[in-house]
């Protein structure tokens, strides 16, 4: 398989980063990018940066499209015309597939970060799911963790507020815990880091071991104690639906971007 990176920012480096640790070899690999600093970082990675014009003449399976959401049109079109029977994978957020110039031409992703790790979670959508195209789309995700099939294009606006976007927002959560830390800690900043980094790699071991987080939670309160009157304080201040407003809102301004092309 040889894919094309156009546009090698956050997300785009994550899958770069993924697929490099699953054995994908580098000259399989090729990238489109201007700006410098990711150019030497793509650079030091063995990847061959390559021109627009190339597109054509390298043949590449699929070209991933990893722009900004008001460049990914412009980008689209300019693919066509260097390579006018180029399949194109999107990760662009927001940007639904008729908004394209060529929507059967285009699959359509939203990874996460975590595929720097090959333990990302996917999902995916075109207009024709049998095309080896996006079994091939498809097959390269599993590379760098899991795929979820979409059959509804619209679902993709929720997944990327819950999976996309709900990353940060339990960073977000997490660093509230770390700052409570550090303030009892007396040991250096690096230590309390390191401490804290297994007190959240023991969560995903717990729930390795227990699927159910009521029994999770279950197995850590007792009646009376200090968890249950945490519990219940976040519970009186409607932390589920802080979230689901977060996950609303987030939703809300994917749909927007669409409507904004």
């Amino acid at each position: 398989m040889k894919i094309c990176f156009l546009g090698c920012g956050n997300i785009a480096q994550a899958i770069i980063d993924g697929l490099l640790k699953s054995g994908m070899q580098p000259s399989n690999i090729a990238c489109i990018e201007r700006n410098e600093h990711r150019v030497k970082l793509l650079k030091s990675q063995n990847l061959q940066i390559i021109e627009l014009d190339n597109l054509a003449s390298l043949g590449f399976d699929l070209i991933l499209l990893a722009v900004k959401p008001k460049d990914a049109l412009s980008a689209e079109e300019s693919i066509f015309k260097h390579a006018p029977k180029a399949i194109i994978l999107s990760v662009v957020a927001g940007i639904g597939i008729e908004k394209y110039s060529q929507p059967k031409s285009i699959i359509r992703a939203m990874p996460n970060t975590a595929c720097a790790f090959g333990k990302g979670v996917t999902a995916i959508y075109s207009v024709d799911q049998n095309s080896k195209a996006f079994i091939l789309a498809k097959s390269l995700f599993k590379k760098v963790g899991h795929v979820l099939t979409l059959q509804n294009e619209e679902e993709m606006h929720r997944f990327t507020s819950i999976i996309g976007s709900g990353q940060a927002f339990l960073f977000l959560v997490l660093n509230t815990y770390l700052n409570e830390l550090e303030k009892i800690s007396s040991t250096d900043q690096v230590a309390t880091k390191s401490m804290f980094q297994d007190f959240i790699s023991s969560l995903g071991d717990s729930f390795s071991q227990d699927l159910n987080f009521e029994s999770l939670i279950n197995k850590i309160k007792s009646p009376g104690g200090t968890t249950q009157a945490g519990l219940e304080s976040l519970e009186n201040n409607n932390l589920d639906k802080i979230l689901q407003d977060a996950f609303q809102a987030a939703e809300d301004r994917s749909i927007e971007i669409s409507n904004e092309q």
